[in-house]
């Protein structure tokens, strides 16, 4: 419960209990009405607590006890009201309001012709009245003070669960980055390296069977050649399927624009949250390729825009540029009569992987968009 409505029902009750021992336990209608107006009064200041509010109900009761000396016992509820509202003018003005209305009273209740202990009882119930607003008040700011440090707090808190998570995905982009150029490393020295080496074997090993002459021995030559021809074979797989896992989507894109970064202010985004197959990246990177050599050869704008996104269900690649074009737009995906061929190029590897080309072009760019789908576990199809 708010301590306002606890020290309005003090304040209230004390009322009743003035009012009562004014007509010694016996009221009349006059004092019911006193008791009602002065709960009627707490419920319209807690309602609307403003600080205009509070004085013009001041004004308007002490006026009135002029003719009803009975109201006077609503000073109490005037003064916790003007204690406990919300300041909305100026503090110097607030403050000889407050004090112009405390003077005010004083004077209409040594005006009022009351007895000087009913004078006193209002007194003591208005600096009642006063005492609780203002600790109220003051445990209403701490509250709040307390209520603004611990919203603080917590936004640090999430700021810094934020800033920690950021550091460890720049540290797990740090990792990948260094396992994929280790990647490349390995299948580079494989392939200069082991690989000549058996390359030059296989040269000698034809040359010794050119120069042979026994049949036996022969025989024995042509095994050993078949088995380095499969071992060739399983090392250049071995080498390109090392080297293609160690392909990055957003660093492929990113050099397939430096290209054109001379002539064109290009802007890359990506959304990738899961890992792609081989034949998606080809595919995807063959598309920014083909779309990004197009816009060299034939744009008449300086800005390009490149996205792919990865949703739930499929993959979007969007390439725009902003060079003016004819009003049309058409689906490459099953014609070869709706474009170049560099058009048809990005159509036949968007259905490589299942996918679907479309165009869209007029005076504000031109614009390809490839939709990929996904199979249900994951992998692109």
């Amino acid at each position: 419960m708010s301590w306002r409505i606890v020290d309005r029902i003090v304040i209230w009750l004390g009322t009743v209990a003035s009012v009562l021992v004014l007509c010694k336990g016996q009221p009349g209608a006059a004092d019911i009405a006193v008791v009602l107006l002065s709960l009627i009064l707490s419920l319209a200041g807690e309602l609307k607590r403003e600080e205009i509010t509070g004085i013009g109900c001041a004004a308007l009761v002490f006026v009135s006890s002029f003719f009803v000396p009975g109201l006077l016992f609503l000073i109490p509820t005037v003064v916790y009201s003007l204690a406990n509202c919300d300041v909305k003018l100026n503090r110097q003005a607030s403050l000889i309001l407050r004090i112009t209305a405390a003077c005010v009273m004083i004077a209409v209740l040594a005006l009022s012709g009351l007895t000087w202990q009913i004078v006193v009882l209002i007194l003591l119930l208005s600096l009642l009245a006063f005492y609780l607003a203002v600790k109220t008040s003051i445990h209403d700011s701490s509250e709040e003070n307390l209520r603004a440090k611990y919203d603080d707090a917590r936004f640090d808190s999430l700021n810094a669960q934020k800033l920690r998570e950021e550091a460890m995905k720049n540290a797990d982009n740090e990792v990948y980055m260094a396992t994929l150029k280790e990647r490349n490393r390995i299948a580079r020295e494989i392939h200069d390296n082991v690989g000549h080496m058996i390359t030059r074997v296989i040269v000698q090993l034809q040359a010794i069977k050119i120069i042979n002459k026994d049949p036996g021995v022969g025989m024995q030559l042509d095994s050993v050649a078949q088995t380095l021809d499969l071992a060739m074979t399983s090392m250049r797989k071995s080498v390109h399927e090392l080297h293609d896992d160690s392909i990055d989507m957003s660093l492929g894109i990113n050099d397939i624009t430096s290209t054109i970064s001379d002539r064109f202010d290009v802007t890359v985004n990506t959304v990738i949250d899961s890992p792609s197959d081989n034949k998606l990246k080809n595919a995807v990177l063959g598309i920014i390729r083909e779309a990004v050599t197009n816009i060299a050869k034939h744009s008449s704008g300086d800005k390009v825009l490149i996205e792919v996104v990865e949703n739930v269900s499929f993959w979007r690649v969007k390439v725009h540029d902003n060079g003016a074009n004819p009003v049309r737009e058409f689906d490459l995906s099953g014609s070869s009569d709706n474009g170049g061929i560099g058009l048809n190029n990005i159509a036949s590897r968007a259905g490589s992987v299942g996918g679907r080309a479309s165009v869209i072009s007029g005076s504000d760019g031109f614009t390809v968009m490839v939709t990929i789908p996904k199979l249900k576990e994951g992998r692109t199809a």
